[in-house]
């Protein structure tokens, strides 16, 4: 490798930026979504989409949707888990909901923290689940109970159709989402 390949990528390691992550992975991303969402699977086709991509589609194409008081968004995939991470400011997240926690909340949450979230996913049969195995905010565990409180008041008011801990429909005539080491497989019916 070349002295000036070596610099560029420390350069970019310096910055945040991964070399993996390209506008280019974040339009094929994109092309990919559509596809699923507006049906054009044909029934026994596998589509997948890269960790690479999905990282790349966080960045470029889906930053403007990312809700204020979240950065730095991450997906690491394993076989039936995924990691994310992100920097998250709860309150002003929290803020665009009209969400107003107590003074203590507000005292425990407030300014930017890394949070770091390992989920384990499964499905099969046109449904999914999503279990969340553990919850990190500022490098601290949080118990299974502060994690339901999270969900409870900041995530689902967000996202109202998000469901964690049962099955639920896949939608866009999937059959089945696997999630593979650096990849996820989406399969039409």
């Amino acid at each position: 490798m070349s002295r000036l390949a070596i610099a560029a990528l420390c350069w970019a390691a310096c910055l945040g930026a991964s070399p993996a992550i390209s506008p280019e992975k974040s339009h094929s991303a994109k092309e990919k979504l559509e596809q699923i969402a507006e049906g054009k699977l044909k029934p026994g086709t596998a589509l997948v989409l890269s960790e690479d991509e999905i990282n790349s589609y966080l960045r470029y194409d889906y930053a403007s949707e990312i809700p204020a008081g979240i950065s730095e968004p991450h997906i690491s995939l394993e076989p039936d888990r995924v990691r994310g991470s992100a920097v998250v400011d709860f309150l002003e997240w929290g803020s665009e909901t009209g969400a107003a926690p107590g003074p203590l909340l507000s005292w425990m949450l407030r300014g930017k923290r890394p949070v770091e979230a390992v989920c384990h996913y499964a499905s099969s049969d046109g449904y999914g689940q999503v279990d969340v195995e553990s919850v990190k905010i500022g490098g601290v565990s949080l118990s299974a109970a502060a994690i339901t409180f999270l969900i409870d008041n900041l995530v689902t008011p967000r996202f109202p159709g998000a469901v964690v801990g049962r099955r639920a429909p896949l939608g866009f005539h999937l059959r089945q989402v696997r999630i593979e080491q650096g990849r996820a497989v989406f399969v039409a019916r």
